[in-house]
């Protein structure tokens, strides 16, 4: 079985995408999105989304992490799709709005052409202050759901953060179970500007970025005296940008920041293991 994608990435947090409007992957999809993300074996990537078709929306968004298993959202993944559904010519006005798992959301071109805008819409809720110990010390930090759910710690340096042991210990911490949590670590550079490294879920290590992390990041920020816009300089040096106002029971939130084609492929899959026998 041949199957076309595309190689995206939003901030360099990268995905494999696949227009799927017409099903024709067959079920369950773990296996191959293991394989497809594998950066050895496999086109290499922190997720796999597949644009489908919607019966009142321009298309629904369906994401998987790394590990195969599905999650309810991902931001970079959601501005990436969007990207791929308007240059098929999909939407209004250069709008599309789209289904995902956590809500309806519409995105739109940024200035330029090069990002994509997204509203994200309602964010419920206050960030929750939270303190959990790891790796014999204290993390006072904000657990956040932004989409999916976040715990935000504060830093002196994010380059002085040794993520991948804190950001593991702390994702499979008892306090967040049974799910886990995404884990970023956030530094504040100056007015309206903080970095950000996260640890994910379902990929089990750093990414370059992370838009729901931004988002839950900024929220935070916002916390402690920031205002809308709050840029956050990814790991991967690209900038995202969260805008956010205060809505009834939350923060109505928009995402933006590049949404990028690396380049086309296809991906050549064996019948009977695109059947599941492996």
């Amino acid at each position: 079985m041949r199957i076309a994608f595309l190689k995206m990435h939003g901030a360099a947090n990268d995905f494999v995408v696949i227009d799927h409007r017409r099903p024709f992957l067959p079920e369950p999809h773990d296996a191959l999105v293991r394989r497809l993300c594998d950066r050895r074996r496999g086109v290499g990537a922190d997720g796999v989304l597949l644009l489908e078709g919607d019966a009142e929306l321009d298309f629904a968004m369906r994401y998987y992490n790394a590990d195969g298993r599905p999650a309810d959202y991902c931001g970079n993944g959601a501005r990436c799709v969007a990207r791929l559904a308007l240059d098929l010519g999909l939407g209004h006005d250069d709008e599309v709005r789209f289904r995902t798992a956590v809500g309806p959301q519409s995105a739109r071109r940024g200035a330029g052409g090069r990002g994509i805008d997204l509203h994200f819409g309602r964010v419920v809720g206050e960030p929750e202050p939270l303190s959990v110990e790891a790796q014999g010390r204290r993390f006072d930090g904000h657990f956040v759901r932004a989409g999916v759910p976040h715990f935000v710690v504060a830093v002196e340096r994010v380059e002085w953060t040794p993520v991948p042991e804190w950001g593991a210990a702390l994702r499979q911490h008892p306090r967040f179970a049974p799910a886990g949590a995404n884990v970023d670590f956030v530094a504040a550079l100056g007015p309206g500007r903080i970095a950000m490294r996260t640890y994910e879920r379902g990929v089990e290590a750093e990414t370059l970025a992370c838009g729901s992390g931004a988002i839950a990041s900024a929220l935070v920020a916002e916390a402690r005296g920031e205002r809308s816009p709050v840029t956050v300089v990814t790991a991967g040096g690209d900038e995202l940008v969260v805008a956010f106002r205060e809505v009834e029971g939350g923060r109505d939130v928009r995402l933006g920041g590049p949404a990028e084609i690396a380049f086309r492929g296809e991906w050549m899959e064996p019948a009977a293991v695109g059947a599941g026998r492996e």
